[in-house]
């Protein structure tokens, strides 16, 4: 069967039972697979074909599936910046699937107002998929800052004089440019208008500025404006 269906090939990543690994070798009467852990397993090809086999190798993408907390002094107008930034950043990154991003505010936490992320890496090599994963993630700590709000953590917190609060400047910010969205017409909720994703899309500098890949700079700004960005007339040191 292993010879006739070709579920897995030499050098195919595989998880099988409750053990993953790459196929080394396939044999007459076995199979030979390195595992994660660098250790060979050989299982007899009658007892392999029989299992439920996931081929990692096959994957035509990855799935990133990530749930983040905010603080819950997150105001209302902050969670829709939060949310409409992340999605922007999704959409306009070109490693990742702009037709499958899913953003959505998800549910209360114990401690956090949930975020949930549901995108593919449009790779099935899992060094590249982890490096992806990574900078979607490095990227969410900008846009969380940007907000003016923060991370939650899942333990019970005393609020001493000594504790630093949220950005109050950020967070105004934040509540302005959500009130500019609405303005003019432009808020992202439910979905981005068709004209925003075309704007977005391929904006994202990937891999980011000073690493080896980088192509240099010349990307233009997203179409919802950084709010850390200060007017030219700000006179603030």
């Amino acid at each position: 069967m292993l010879f006739l269906d070709k579920p897995v090939r030499v050098g195919d990543l595989c998880s099988f039972g409750t053990s993953k690994g790459t196929v080394e070798q396939i044999g007459v009467r076995s199979i030979q697979i390195r595992a994660l852990d660098r250790t060979l397993i050989t299982i007899p090809n009658a007892q392999f074909a029989d299992m439920q086999i996931v081929n990692w190798a096959r994957c035509d993408k990855m799935l990133i599936n990530q749930t983040i907390g905010l603080r819950y002094e997150t105001s209302m107008d902050q969670l829709f910046f939060v949310l409409a930034r992340i999605r922007e950043t999704c959409h306009a990154h070109p490693e990742i699937d702009s037709d499958t991003v899913r953003i959505r505010f998800s549910g209360y936490g114990d401690s956090a107002l949930e975020i949930d992320l549901f995108i593919y890496a449009l790779t099935n090599v899992r060094e590249e998929y982890f490096a992806i994963r990574e900078d979607i993630l490095l990227r969410l700590i900008n846009v969380v800052e940007e907000a003016g709000t923060g991370f939650a953590f899942p333990s019970r917190a005393i609020y001493m004089a000594s504790d630093s609060d949220l950005d109050a400047d950020l967070a105004a910010r934040a509540t302005a440019k959500v009130q500019t969205w609405r303005d003019e017409e432009r808020f992202p909720f439910p979905d981005f208008s068709d004209a925003d994703l075309k704007r977005f899309q391929g904006k994202v500098d990937y891999p980011p500025s000073g690493s080896p890949g980088y192509a240099g700079p010349g990307q233009e700004q997203f179409a919802f404006e950084n709010v850390k960005a200060k007017p030219d007339n700000d006179t603030e040191t």
